[in-house]
């Protein structure tokens, strides 16, 4: 994030100097804040509902896959997991997954290998989910992605672009074709053993009944993150004009950036969102100021808040549960 904000100063440099605008007005910091600040609150407060929405319906998705298995948790309990999850990632990134586990594996005693078996399998459907959404925005905006591909990748040989998708698939192929043997082996049997609880959790997708509920929860998912880029891309003049198609594009971007294993996205959110939105004539600058106003509105403050907000619920929700299981030991 520094090296891109230090880039970014130059850019907003040389930006000054083709427009004439002199030096002491040419502060990269105060035109991100002035940007920030120009927000109107209805969209901050907006893509706060979107973020939580998205959260709500993972959280119904979890419990479905728990109660699968024969796990009834608490909804407090499921949606506060999950914030403080994404608390978690801001400070050390991908730590959210675990974190959100072992939380809800202490306040209901699922077992922590099944806990994370769900987690895990929570994610999977993410990625297959995030395939499938680039499928579709490759396909609304071809000449996008085309441009993208003959800037960044046409120089590239063939066999380099293929490598590593190569080696994937030989490899599936080679574990697949020689399942019989490698799965009888002992350590890959004592392994199975010890991750029983682990496999249960990602396997429990098998078990779900209410498939197209399981389907409906997933879209939501989606459908309120891209609500908040939407809204996110409406609250900032340079960007307002933008077409939905548009804001597709810059969504699955943006969610690219947000895989990266940095705190939180931060950097690479910024990156790609910034490299996307160069493609409809952003200035890179106020790509820059947007990618800002977006992550720290949508994401970073969101992730505090409402972080903050799951952990005192959980916390609240497990003394008031033991005080009453104090009271009704007295009363017997």
């Amino acid at each position: 994030m520094y090296w891109l904000y230090i880039k970014q100063v130059r850019t907003y440099q040389i930006y000054c100097d083709e427009h004439q605008i002199p030096s002491s007005q040419c502060n990269l910091f105060d035109k991100l804040w002035n940007d920030l600040i120009s927000i109107h609150p209805i969209y901050i407060f907006s893509i706060f509902i979107a973020f939580f929405m998205s959260n709500y319906f993972r959280s119904l998705r979890w419990r479905m896959m728990l109660s699968s298995i024969g796990y009834e948790v608490h909804p407090v309990n499921s949606i506060g997991s999950i914030l403080v999850g994404y608390l978690a990632n801001l400070g050390l990134p991908r730590s959210g997954e675990f974190i959100r586990a072992a939380l809800l594996s202490k306040y209901e005693k699922v077992p922590l290998t099944i806990s994370v078996g769900t987690v895990v399998l929570d994610r999977i459907i993410d990625v297959l989910s995030m395939g499938l959404i680039v499928l579709i925005t490759v396909f609304i905006q071809y000449q996008t992605f085309l441009k993208l591909y003959q800037e960044h990748l046409a120089n590239v040989p063939l066999l380099q672009q293929l490598i590593i998708p190569i080696l994937l698939i030989l490899f599936l192929l080679l574990a697949f074709f020689t399942r019989n043997t490698w799965r009888d082996w002992n350590f890959i049997t004592q392994f199975k053993n010890k991750i029983r609880g682990f496999l249960d959790g990602l396997l429990s997708i098998r078990n779900i009944q209410n498939k197209t509920k399981f389907v409906f929860y997933t879209s939501m998912i989606w459908f309120w993150f891209f609500v908040m880029m939407f809204l996110a891309l409406k609250s900032f003049q340079p960007t307002n004009s933008l077409p939905i198609s548009t804001a597709l594009v810059i969504y699955v971007f943006g969610s690219m950036g947000m895989l990266v294993p940095t705190p939180g996205g931060m950097g690479s959110y910024h990156f790609l969102v910034i490299l996307a939105l160069a493609y409809y004539n952003i200035n890179e600058v106020d790509a820059f100021s947007f990618a800002n106003i977006s992550f720290f509105s949508a994401n970073f403050a969101n992730n505090i808040t409402l972080g903050l907000i799951g952990m005192i619920t959980m916390w609240y929700r497990q003394q008031k549960w033991k005080s009453n299981l104090t009271g009704n030991s007295n009363l017997s």
